[in-house]
């Protein structure tokens, strides 16, 4: 059955011819063994058989089951024998195909060639891994010399590089110069690694300088001197100077007074002055009106234009207190800075001090002002009563509402003074105020001695003057006479002078006494 089954293969009919010589000789097993053969194949792999050239038995001419057998046997060996040669075709085995097996005489060469083109092509991976990796972990250092450090610190914060930074004094370097690195320039370094930069600190400062002589100097001199000795705490100053020429020695100061300046050290500071001459602006300032205006509005603009300003004030019927009357140059009128404007202010209605010696006593006393004014009267030999004397304020002098006004102080004649009779009127308690207000304060020195005669009269009662009744010098002397009140009986009528001399006796009946 079996042998029958087999001339069914899809090889017999697949429409093609195939020739009689050259047919394939096809493998079959009894019907019997198929269910073994089945289970061999399903445990192990297909293994490549060996073709043949044999005729192929035809449906007529059925392969007996051991031809078969020995077929499969001898097929299989030759496979074990040829497992090392490379299959040429391997085509999938079907319950109705066949396999078929060619041997390449070029597969060992083409493998060699295979597996030293994947070495090649590994090692070169490898070298370009490597030559990516060091160039993303390494940067290429740059010339840093006369570069100032700012620079090198900028890199080494962009490329991942720590910079490091040791300092020396180089006169030929200026401060923050690098002088020296520790990776010469277009080297390479590693990211993460330190580059050693030696930067520069400037010249030495202890170092001991000659000091020129700079009052022979012009100030280009100096400035030479200065930029050549690399003196930094030198200081040049040029200044306007109306009374030295330009680029004129002025002056030098040292900071430090006790300095000698033969042991001048390139620290010590100190100011050289030159003179830039008398400076000179031009007169391209406008001057605008500021009358009316209030004097704050002038200063401002005097002071922005950097103008001497200078304030004087004025008394004005017409403008009001701290507004501008007038200006020194006028509006229109060109200035020059440094140059002077000087502005009037008003200080108000003016308070005049009038002139008394036009007024009486009574009208003085009577005028209305609003400056202070005290009238008063003394006593005088030359001028007559009424007459004006003084006045402690000069006429016509003006003050402020906003100044301290002064008392004024005027002062009429009283004429001669006239010494009244006080006998019998006054006692002796009266006389130092009597005196005083009538004499003493208006201007007459009226002295008095006093003596004591026995009276009829109360006691202290003035009984006797030396002078009275009569007009005096500014200066007089005189005596009066005080009742001693130890005699009987009383005398109104006064004695009669009769130029005797001075007694302190009785000389009448009625008891009284005069002294001359």
């Amino acid at each position: 059955m079996s042998d029958f089954l087999s001339n069914f293969s899809p090889d017999n009919y697949d429409g093609k011819k195939k020739p009689a010589g050259n047919s394939e000789k096809k493998t079959s097993e009894p019907v019997g063994d198929q269910n073994a053969s089945g289970a061999e194949q399903a445990s192990k792999p297909a293994e490549p058989t060996t073709v043949h050239q044999s005729e192929e038995p035809t449906a007529s001419e059925p392969m007996s089951r051991s031809a078969a057998r020995q077929q499969t046997q001898t097929t299989e060996a030759k496979a074990a024998s040829s497992s090392t040669e490379k299959i040429a075709s391997k085509e999938p085995v079907s319950r109705f195909g066949k396999e078929e097996t060619e041997f390449d005489p070029t597969y060992k060469k083409r493998r060699q060639k295979k597996i030293l083109l994947i070495a090649l092509l590994s090692a070169l991976a490898v070298a370009v891994i490597g030559i990516v990796y060091y160039q993303m972990t390494h940067v290429k250092v740059p010339d840093f010399t006369a570069q100032d450090l700012s620079e090198a610190r900028t890199w080494g914060v962009e490329e991942g590089v720590a910079i490091k930074v040791e300092q020396e004094y180089d006169f030929d370097k200026d401060v923050n110069q690098v002088i020296d690195q520790s990776v010469d320039p277009d080297k390479k370094i590693k990211k993460g690694a330190t580059l050693t930069l030696t930067a520069s600190l400037g010249p030495d400062p202890e170092e001991r300088l000659e000091l020129p002589d700079f009052s022979a100097m012009q100030v280009t001199e100096a400035k030479e001197w200065i930029a050549s000795n690399k003196a930094e705490n030198l200081s040049l100053i040029e200044q306007f100077d109306d009374n030295v020429a330009a680029e004129a020695f002025i002056k030098q100061e040292a900071a430090n007074k006790e300095l000698d300046l033969a042991e001048y050290k390139r620290k010590d500071r100190l100011s050289v002055y030159y003179s830039k001459g008398k400076e000179v602006f031009e007169k391209n300032i406008e001057v605008p009106d500021f009358t009316g205006k209030a004097k704050s509005e002038a200063s401002e603009w005097a002071k922005k234009n950097d103008l001497k300003y200078k304030e004087e004030t004025v008394f004005s019927d017409s403008v009001a207190l701290d507004l501008v009357v007038s200006q020194e140059p006028v509006k229109g009128s060109k200035l020059a800075k440094k140059e002077e404007f000087v502005v009037k202010v008003s200080k108000g209605q003016a308070l005049t001090v009038p002139d008394f010696s036009q007024y009486t006593i009574e009208e003085a006393q009577g005028l209305e002002s609003k400056i202070p004014l005290q009238v008063s009267t003394v006593y005088s030999d030359q001028v007559a009563y009424g007459s004006f004397l003084s006045q402690s304020e000069e006429a016509g002098k003006e003050y402020s509402e906003s100044d301290t006004l002064p008392t004024v102080k005027v002062v009429y004649s009283l004429g001669r003074p006239y010494l009244k009779d006080i006998r019998f009127q006054a006692t002796e308690g009266d006389l130092p105020k009597l005196f005083f207000d009538e004499y003493k304060s208006k201007g007459a020195n009226v002295y008095y001695e006093i003596y004591y005669v026995d009276s009829a009269e109360p006691k202290g009662t003035v009984v006797e003057m030396s002078r009275y009744g009569e007009f005096i010098p500014l200066e007089t002397w005189i005596t009066i006479g005080i009742s001693r009140g130890n005699l009987q009986g009383s005398t109104q009528t006064p004695p009669a002078d009769d130029g005797g001399d001075d007694t302190d006796e009785p000389v009448s009946t009625a008891g009284s006494s005069a002294a001359e």
